[in-house]
């Protein structure tokens, strides 16, 4: 039993439960055990949604990527809901057409092992691994073509850009010093780990239309469905592949029509839309620092989690607790006593779901927490390295970076939005 199953278990019993990470596999992960989907009926004749330059879109292609959209975000699947997300996706396959043809001009190709790749990155976000996601979009009735596309789009897209912009950004030391002074300046005021979802004013029809899309998303986020797989699938901005995950910022990094806002936000509110020069941001406040100052939230752990069957009794835990020297002595005695040892890896305090901050923040390095009895098991967690934070820490590598990201994002914007212009898309 690994990390995330033993944590859902002990989730019942209100003892301890693993902070799940804002994306769309985890999502996938928790729906399967939550909900069922149900299956839209097959189309008795194969039809085309749309022409893009001579590419066609069918409405199967439109009908996986709802249907895919609905098991990783969690909305549920009605026909008023399906119908008004249709729309929406059919622009972002459009977009996406749009973008693999311009990567295709550029004779840009992805291989199969790089996509393969990707998709493992986000299985193993969610303690999958590939055979398992691909097995269980096949249980839900979605080709895994639907996900390999998405993510060749933006794998290509990705490599296109930087081919064609990155050589024609630079930032200059000015540029970092302006940057590297506001933060200084900053040190003391509030930092804010936010997710965004960007919604592109090209990527709609009417106001009407935006509205009502508007509307339906603010709805499923305040009702508790996933922010990162909602941004994964409709955001413009680029950190979709992530997500919707921006990181810390200070209110000064980000467009003025943000900062009243997050500074009226609370951890865990999800803002009302916001319109800027860019689009439209929806934002989440996932957590919020006062000053510069130092985070215990941000304090990392390695923790081994050791599990033992709660029929063989509380003696083989004990004993490998009572002897607990190292974490590698006591990985090797769990599994000379049968039971079960995992380690997490160095992970900040703020990563792990409450319940287990509780349990495992007090604790130093090469402590034990008690020993908890959840879903039928024995459980102990040790610490098996810990490193606190020591405060803020500005890097002019990490602002040149920003910088850059976000100019090479500004450039994707401007040339998707020359595709839709000069491009010929037939609706059916």
């Amino acid at each position: 039993m690994g990390i995330n199953m033993l944590n859902t278990q002990v989730q019942k019993l209100h003892l301890v439960k693993m902070y799940s990470s804002l994306t769309a596999v985890l999502a996938i992960v928790l729906l399967v055990s939550v909900q069922a989907i149900a299956k839209p009926a097959p189309r008795e004749v194969e039809g085309i949604a749309a022409i893009v330059n001579d590419t066609v879109i069918s409405l199967y292609d439109v009908d996986q990527r709802v249907r895919l959209f609905m098991v990783t975000s969690g909305i549920p699947e009605t026909p008023e809901t399906v119908d008004r997300l249709r729309g929406q996706v059919l622009r972002s396959l459009i977009d996406e057409k749009l973008q693999m043809q311009e990567a295709g001009e550029a004779e840009i190709s992805i291989s199969k092992e790089a996509v393969d790749d990707s998709i493992t990155r986000l299985a193993q976000q969610g303690n999958m691994n590939l055979e398992e996601i691909l097995k269980f979009l096949k249980d839900n009735d979605i080709n895994e073509d639907t996900l390999r596309a998405q993510i060749e789009a933006e794998l290509a897209w990705s490599q296109y850009v930087r081919r064609r912009y990155g050589g024609r950004i630079s930032v200059s030391e000015t540029d970092i010093d302006e940057q590297y002074n506001r933060a200084v300046e900053a040190f003391d005021q509030p930092r804010f780990l936010i997710s965004e979802i960007l919604l592109s004013f090209d990527g709609f029809g009417d106001q009407a239309r935006i509205q009502q899309v508007i509307e339906e998303i603010i709805s499923q986020l305040k009702a508790g469905v996933d922010f990162g797989a909602i941004a994964r699938q409709l955001s413009a901005s680029a950190t979709a592949a992530r997500g919707g995950d921006v990181g810390w910022v200070y209110a000064d990094q980000l467009d003025p029509n943000l900062r009243p806002v997050l500074n009226a936000m609370k951890p865990g509110q999800i803002s009302n839309p916001v319109p800027t020069p860019a689009g439209i941001y929806i934002v989440a406040l996932r957590d919020r620092q006062e000053g510069g100052g130092k985070s215990p939230l941000r304090n990392q752990y390695d923790l081994l989690q050791i599990l033992s069957n709660k029929d063989a009794g509380e003696s083989a835990i004990k004993k490998i607790a009572t002897n607990f020297r190292t974490c590698k002595a006591a990985e090797e005695a769990a599994k000379q006593a049968g039971a079960t040892a995992q380690r997490t890896g160095l992970q900040p305090l703020g990563a792990f779901d409450a319940g287990l901050r509780a349990i495992v923040g007090p604790l130093e390095a090469g402590q034990l927490s008690d020993i908890l009895e959840a879903g039928g098991k024995w459980v102990v967690f040790a610490v098996c390295d810990r490193k606190d934070d020591i405060g803020l820490s500005i890097s002019r590598d990490t602002i040149s970076d920003n910088i850059y990201s976000q100019r090479m994002a500004m450039m994707a914007r401007r040339h998707l939005r020359d595709l839709r212009r000069d491009s010929v898309v037939e609706y059916r």
